[in-house]
């Protein structure tokens, strides 16, 4: 949807909302570390692909694992346990002119 919205001259952005803990890799099998794996080449493909991205981490305390995902696919990070109503809004609705917090 991205891509398409971009080929149309907008500027798309990205909001992804997850946990970041990996535990099924792309072809449905388990193993996290398979999982790991797939989830930092989809980041490296987000990342080449030039698209404003906020990742929010929704889980119940910041994932190392979630912050480094993020880092990896060039994406502002956001913890959601520390955000309050106001700076998540605030983030979503700058998520194109966010820039990448490693």
């Amino acid at each position: 949807m991205a891509e398409s919205v971009n080929r149309q001259g907008r500027t798309p952005s990205l909001v992804l909302l997850t946990d970041g803990r990996a535990n099924v890799s792309r072809d449905g099998s388990g193993g996290r570390a398979q999982a790991e794996d797939d989830a930092r080449h989809a980041a490296r493909r987000l990342r080449g692909a030039g698209l404003a991205t906020l990742f929010i981490d929704t889980g119940p305390r910041a994932n190392p694992f979630a912050r480094d995902l993020a880092a990896e696919m060039g994406a502002r990070y956001l913890a959601l346990p520390r955000a309050d109503a106001r700076s998540l809004s605030a983030a979503v609705q700058n998520a194109g002119a966010a820039e990448a917090v490693s």
